[in-house]
């Protein structure tokens, strides 16, 4: 990914997934990003992962 679309992603996950993130838990976090992953089999492998990571860094400012 190139700097421009780390910073769209980031961007993304700020508007669409933080304001439901910031009042769950951990595990209802990984248990919503499995459903996505599930119903999106077309998303790269780790893609999961790449978005936990990002929300828990979030989540933490």
């Amino acid at each position: 990914m190139t700097t421009e679309e780390i910073k769209e992603f980031k961007n993304k996950i700020s508007e669409t997934i933080m304001p439901m993130a910031k009042n769950m838990k951990d595990d209802e976090i990984k248990d919503l990003i499995k459903h996505v992953e599930k119903e999106n089999p077309d998303l790269p492998e780790g893609f999961g992962n790449m978005l936990y990571e990002q929300v828990l860094m979030l989540k933490d400012k």
